[in-house]
């Protein structure tokens, strides 16, 4: 099926699924495009720097020179927002798109603000410390900026993934809006059967301070 007409009433008819996430996106047949159609609300994608482009791939030897994230994603993003009236789902669900940075932290996200600018009405921002929502929410992940320095650029066009050991920290959604854990980390419950008290228990605490 070409993903010719994103939003058919075919497509807007399908059930939203709120929590799907796409893991290496790229790796799918059609990057970006498969979880789409399938109304995923987080997209995951590697990123490498070289020479000013930011080229998507699991790693350096499957990185080609026609795929980099605004060929793969944010063009096409972009082309649905406008298509769309400033959205890219017809149930005005925003998408986020995570970006695993594989290469240096402050060079990668230096090239990245460059590329978003573009993008801007699309994205969702920090204008004067002030939240604006877009339609599509970038997040960085792998090798993020540190956070002391982050937390103070008032302007900006993306937000940081956190782990576990932020959880207790009160830091603002406006610059951590999701917690990433490895489940394997801290829980073995394979979701069959009941879930184990203690862990019960954990999950439970987790959730709350998020």
């Amino acid at each position: 099926m070409v993903f010719s007409i994103p939003f058919s009433e075919k497509s807007s008819a399908k059930i939203f699924i709120n929590n799907a996430h796409s893991h290496n996106d790229y790796l799918n047949k059609r990057p970006l495009f498969d979880a789409l159609e399938n109304n995923f609300k987080s997209i995951e994608v590697d990123v490498f720097l070289l020479k000013s482009n930011l080229y998507v791939g699991h790693n350096w030897l499957q990185l080609r020179k026609n795929k980099t994230i605004e060929k793969l994603y944010l063009d096409p993003l972009w082309k649905i927002f406008n298509e769309n009236k400033g959205f890219i789902y017809q149930n005005k669900t925003p998408l986020y798109l995570l970006v695993d940075i594989k290469t240096g932290a402050d060079p990668t996200h230096d090239i990245l603000k460059i590329i978003l600018k573009k993008y801007k009405p699309m994205l969702t921002r920090v204008v004067s410390d002030s939240l604006i929502q877009g339609s599509v929410t970038i997040i960085l992940s792998g090798n993020k900026p540190a956070l002391e320095d982050f937390k103070y650029n008032i302007d900006r066009f993306v937000f940081l993934d956190g782990r576990f050991s932020n959880i207790s920290k009160n830091i603002s959604n406006v610059l951590m809006p999701i917690i990433s854990i490895n489940w394997s980390d801290h829980f073995q419950w394979n979701g069959i059967g009941i879930m184990p008290k203690k862990e019960l228990i954990l999950l439970n605490d987790i959730i709350n301070k998020i």
